[in-house]
């Protein structure tokens, strides 16, 4: 059975977004594009057909005579350079296009290029990245470009060995708006799926409100009986404004490129439907992400399907696309294209440094600004002997020369009090670089999870997609990923934001499951995709299990996943009713909070005297020399705090691990963590149940970790040990970066030898904290393979197979 047209190259170019990696990147940010007066410079639309056809043949390998071109230009009155090609045909809308396509394929066997540009009279810019169906909607912008897509059928592609980013699989089309609804339900017949099957629908959403609103009523009745919010919605006119057959190609686009990247589309600023539609919605598939999300693979590795409701005032279509599930890594140019660049400069002195920087200042408005930091990535790859390494973060070439003053006058003073150099963006230089620098990886608890987590780290290097695969391939409950990006059709409150995270700490297994996997995910992205290797790790309470399974020490640690899913000790016994606790206490469970735990200010002298024989307290977690965790009964926990003087902060953590109470389950946890082991590897892993390196052995790791959570955890012990065994740098695997604050505060920031690095914080972009963390680790000497931040594309070049 046909897949449908293949899907076989395309090109996108918006004035200021020079090429479709940065009109990529710009989708899937989703900021509203407001075009600076500088970079306006379409104003031809035959150069711009010819540019995007110059495009499209050399990546996709073939040659004029194997393609037919359509312009999509309502006038007809645009024409190009015949050349060699198999006809030029010329129509009025993008659908038009789509269906003329067809017969040319299947008439000639060809490629055909659709391709389509905007001049817009007067640039209009937008200000709210939201669309038509909002109840803030305003207006749409208006921008200038070209976009153009290559379609083929399967035996052309399989023939010429051209890369398939996704198929146009089914879609209707009517002149008759009247019959919208009935196209959409022609199109799922025609594709044998079902409304349930559509992971994200791009809408036209027109700024015309009766057209607009007779597509969203269409939509919602067609959809109605889909599984409870399936399907996100977006708008790419939300991005770019209206630009007539131009936003029609991007919204088709748009689909094509979420399917291929394996992300969920997003509405940045969108707030809620109008009231009138409200109740509509809320029977509804369809929910609004504000920020484009991760699409985790399908445990049954079933194609996701993308569909495009296309609107103008004449003529609809339905289209559904679906991706080309091939299972492989697909690159883009993401970090190449956004805005956010590295400059590496090597010195071997201080006046080396200065008289770069200076020279850097001299070359910043004489040059493209990412074609500036490749250049000088290129030199420092030569100079990688010198003794200094300054990086310096900037996204823009005003950053650039800002961070460029800030080094100016700072690095004189770093050197003269030998103090590493920094700034608020992460530019770095290290006074004192180590030779041999020593890396220990830290995993924080489960309890540093949070709403949002690494939704953007595939999107930032997509290779990481063998780790995920293999993470949701293993997993105890398919979808168990989507707690951490909570779906709604109105945007969510502060409020609603606080109960969905609420809810994600509720399940301990299911909390345990996030916080392991995406320790698996950074410890990944630093050791296979940067180069990073770990000489020692440490895991801080159940972060310890999170370092046996990151560092790949089980021989299936997806098996862990189910286990936990299945486990009674974490689901009832310490957990969830926690029977093991209502047992010793001799308490019912009749919804009553029973244990939390609190952070609070303290040694562990003071609070071991305050808490009386008599109350259900324990210190469960010693964070730095003056704070710590206790937990148990809150009414004696708050009791204790009260008597410190001092403020007591609910963490929502009701898990009774660290503590005496775990002794009960001590022989169940052994168990439970009782797992076949891999090979042995080079790093020395350490743990809190003894503050050794634990022997690499099946049960001596299962009775390592069934220590550690039967015991309070002395953190700074722990650190202090690793020190002494050789750690310089420590660096954070996971969400949050409370435990390098931590050892900041416990070796003393004045200690020159040690350096910590968080590679995550919440509410900080994921992208900006590992630059810096790069930045960081550069500096101190520590060799990084950085060729996803200057390499790469969303195009995949079949030239040099086919020629």
């Amino acid at each position: 059975m046909s897949k449908g047209l293949a899907v076989i190259g395309f090109d996108a170019q918006l004035d200021g977004l020079e090429n479709v990696d940065r009109v990529a990147a710009a989708f899937y940010l989703g900021e509203p594009y407001q075009t600076e007066p500088a970079l306006r410079c379409i104003t031809s639309k035959p150069l711009l057909y010819q540019s995007t056809l110059t495009c499209v043949l050399h990546a996709s390998g073939l040659v004029a005579q194997q393609i037919a071109v359509i312009i999509i230009d309502p006038d007809q009155s645009t024409a190009i350079d015949e050349g060699n090609f198999i006809q030029i045909s010329t129509v009025s809308s993008f659908v038009d296009s789509i269906e003329l396509s067809a017969l040319l394929i299947e008439k000639f066997d060809c490629a055909v290029l659709i391709v389509t540009a905007h001049i817009a009279k007067q640039i209009q810019q937008q200000t709210l990245a939201s669309f038509s169906y909002d109840q803030q909607f305003d207006h749409y912008g208006e921008n200038s470009g070209v976009a153009s897509v290559l379609l083929a059928n399967e035996h052309f592609a399989l023939t010429h060995r051209c890369y398939v980013y996704s198929y146009l699989s089914a879609y209707s089309v009517t002149n008759d708006l009247s019959n919208i609804a009935q196209i959409i339900e022609q199109t799922f017949k025609q594709a044998n799926l079902t409304p349930s099957d559509i992971a994200s629908l791009d809408v036209s959403a027109p700024r015309d409100q009766s057209l607009s609103q007779h597509e969203e009523a269409a939509v919602l009745s067609q959809y109605a009986n889909s599984t409870a919010l399936s399907t996100s919605l977006s708008c790419i006119k939300s991005v770019i404004g209206d630009c007539a057959a131009l936003s029609d190609m991007c919204g088709f686009l748009n689909s094509v490129f979420a399917l291929q990247q394996r992300y969920y589309c997003g509405v940045k600023q969108w707030k809620a439907p109008r009231d009138s539609q409200l109740s509509a919605w809320l029977s509804s598939p369809f929910y609004v992400l504000n920020e484009c999300a991760t699409a985790f693979p399908k445990t049954d590795n079933l194609a996701r399907n993308n569909a495009f409701s296309c609107l103008t005032e004449s003529q609809y279509a339905h289209f559904i696309i679906r991706e080309n599930n091939d299972q492989t890594i697909h690159p883009n140019g993401f970090n190449v294209s956004c805005d956010l660049s590295l400059f590496i400069i090597h010195g071997k002195s201080k006046d080396d440094l200065m008289a770069q920087l200076t020279l850097l200042d001299n070359n910043v408005d004489k040059s493209d600004f990412r074609l500036l930091a490749e250049q000088y990535y290129q030199a420092s790859l030569k100079r990688t002997k010198q003794t200094y390494c300054l990086v310096i973060v900037a996204s823009s070439k005003a950053g650039l020369k800002s961070e460029i003053n800030l080094a100016q006058t700072g690095i004189s003073f770093a050197f003269e009090q030998a103090k590493d150099w920094k700034t608020p963006q992460g530019s770095y230089l290290c006074i004192s670089p180590e030779v041999d620098t020593k890396t220990c990886f830290l995993y924080p608890g489960i309890g540093a999870t949070y709403l949002g987590l690494g939704q953007d780290l595939l999107q930032l290097f997509p290779a990481l997609y063998p780790c995920i695969q293999a993470l949701v391939k293993n997993s105890a409950t398919e979808g168990i990923y989507q707690l951490l990006q909570p779906r709604s059709v109105t945007r969510l409150t502060m409020s609603q934001l606080k109960d969905h995270d609420l809810a994600l700490r509720t399940k301990l297994s299911d909390i345990a499951e996030c916080g392991v996997g995406y320790a698996c995910v950074f410890t990944y992205l630093f050791q296979t995709l940067l180069n990073v290797k770990a000489d020692l790790a440490a895991g801080y309470s159940m972060g310890e299990v999170s370092m046996f399974a990151a560092l790949n020490c089980w021989e299936n640690p997806g098996q862990m996943s189910t286990r936990l899913a299945n486990s009674i000790t974490f689901n009832n016994q310490l957990a969830g009713e926690l029977n093991a606790v209502r047992t010793l206490w001799n308490m019912p469970n009749n919804g009553q909070l029973i244990w939390e735990s609190y952070n609070i200010k303290g040694n562990l002298e003071q609070v071991k005297n305050a808490i009386q024989p008599n109350e259900r307290v324990y210190i469960t977690l010693i964070n730095t020399l003056d704070s710590l965790v206790i937990a148990g009964f809150p009414d004696d926990c708050l009791a204790v705090a009260k008597r410190l003087g001092v403020r007591a902060m609910a963490l929502n953590v009701h898990n009774a691990i660290h503590c005496s109470i775990a002794d009960q389950q001590f022989e169940q946890m052994v168990e439970l963590y009782s797992m076949p082991l891999a090979d042995p590897i080079p790093t020395k892993l350490y743990s809190s149940s003894c503050y050794l390196p634990i022997p690499f052995n099946q049960k001596a790791i299962a009775v390592s970790i069934a220590k550690c959570l039967s015991q309070p955890v002395d953190f700074p012990r722990m650190i202090k040990t690793l020190k002494q065994q050789g750690a310089t740098m420590f660096i954070e695997m996971g969400a949050g970066r409370s435990l390098g604050t931590w050892v900041d505060k416990i070796l003393s920031k004045n200690d020159d030898k040690c350096m910590t690095v968080a590679v995550n914080a919440k509410g900080a972009s994921q992208q900006l904290m590992l630059m810096r963390a790069v930045a960081k680790m550069l500096s101190a000497g520590v060799a990084l393979d950085l060729s996803n931040y200057f390499y790469g594309s969303i195009i995949v070049n079949n030239r040099a197979s086919n020629d």
